[in-house]
C-alpha cells in the first residue's frame, strides 16, 4: 500500500494560515515580513540589506575575496559576484586582480555611507525587538540560524 505524505494544517483563525503549521510556509512569510523592514531601511540610501551585509565585509576587511564574501555571507559564488557589479555600479566597492585572486575593496564613497548602514540596523533591530521583544528577537535568530546550518548541511 503506497503511503500518503501530507503536510501539517494548523486550525485557522482570524490571525493564522491553514499553512500555519507548516515550517516552509511559515519561514518564508516571517523572511518576507523582515525582508520588508530592511528593504524599507535600507532603501533610503539606495541599497539593498544584501548589499548592505556586503558593503559591511568589505568595509571590515579591504581586500576580502570573493570565496570569503560566498562562506561569511552564506551565498552562493555567483549571487556574490551580482552584488559585487551592484555595489561596483553604485561605486560603492571595486575589484583588484592579484594573479587569480580577484580582491575587493570598499571606495571612499563605499567607506562614508558605513555610518548610514551602521544606523539602518539600529533600527531594523529596534522594529524588531517593538514587535518581538528584545530577548525574543535573539532567541528567535539564534535557533533559525541554527536550523538554518543544520538544514543546509544536509543538502
Amino acid at each position: 500500500m503506497k503511503e500518503e505524505k501530507t503536510i501539517a494544517v494548523a486550525v485557522e483563525t482570524p490571525s493564522t494560515s491553514r499553512y500555519s503549521a507548516c515550517l516552509l510556509f511559515s519561514a518564508n512569510a516571517l523572511a518576507r515580513a523582515i525582508t520588508a523592514i530592511g528593504d524599507e531601511e535600507f532603501g533610503r540610501f539606495g541599497i539593498c540589506y544584501s548589499h548592505a551585509y556586503m558593503l559591511c565585509e568589505v568595509v571590515d576587511q579591504p581586500g576580502i575575496t570573493p570565496s570569503e564574501l560566498s562562506e561569511t555571507l552564506c551565498l552562493t559564488p555567483s549571487t556574490i559576484t551580482r552584488l559585487v557589479e551592484k555595489l561596483e555600479q553604485k561605486r560603492l566597492v571595486r575589484r583588484e586582480s592579484e594573479g587569480k585572486k580577484t580582491l575587493i575593496y570598499p571606495t571612499e564613497e563605499g567607506e562614508s555611507i558605513q555610518p548610514e548602514i551602521a544606523a539602518a540596523w539600529d533600527r531594523v533591530s529596534e522594529r524588531y525587538s517593538q514587535v518581538l521583544g528584545e530577548t525574543d528577537v535573539c532567541q528567535l535568530t539564534q535557533q533559525i540560524f541554527k536550523a538554518s546550518k543544520a538544514l543546509g548541511d544536509g543538502i
